[in-house]
């Protein structure tokens, strides 16, 4: 699977100690901004990014697309490249935790996802069971990724519905 990422869902879920489940999905490829503010939250990502963590430079014309959705104010520096590096690499996935950044990739037709939803993702294909899926959640809501009330509850009855005996 290819998976495009910006900095979100890989910071997000380093700090929630979940980052692994991230590397049962595929080869996640991130565009040079997102590397660049990885090592400005964490310098040790420099030296501790994993290998199936790929960095992959823009095309020109997929470099020019990222610039103008960042002058239109639409998106980061980081979310416009690894937006467009989705689209450059017909990514099977985009990962984001950003509002503004899901909803234009959902308008350009990516099948979007987040932390919460990468967690989600492994309990429902067996790389965690119920109490590792309980414990990611309640990790990723101690991590600096904001996540309303709703959207917590909406997620462990999710997990749940997943876990209950037949």
């Amino acid at each position: 699977m290819r998976i495009a990422c910006d900095t979100g869902p890989l910071l997000h879920l380093r700090e929630a100690g979940s980052l692994a489940l991230l590397g049962r999905a595929g080869r996640v490829h991130i565009p040079p901004a997102v590397q660049s503010e990885l090592l400005t939250h964490d310098p040790r990502w420099a030296v501790e990014r994993p290998a199936w963590v790929e960095i992959v430079p823009l095309v020109p014309v997929f470099a020019t697309t990222a610039s103008v959705w960042l002058r239109a104010g639409l998106l980061d520096r980081g979310e416009a490249e690894a937006l467009a590096l989705a689209s450059q690499l017909k990514a099977d996935w985009f990962l984001t935790d950003d509002t503004a950044a899901r909803t234009l990739a959902q308008q350009q037709g990516q099948e979007v996802h987040g932390s919460l939803g990468i967690v989600l993702w492994a309990a429902a294909t067996g790389g965690l069971d119920a109490a590792g899926a309980a414990e990611a959640l309640a990790a990723l809501s101690r991590s600096s990724l904001w996540i309303s009330a709703k959207v917590l509850a909406e997620a462990k009855a999710a997990l749940k519905r997943m876990f209950a005996e037949p």
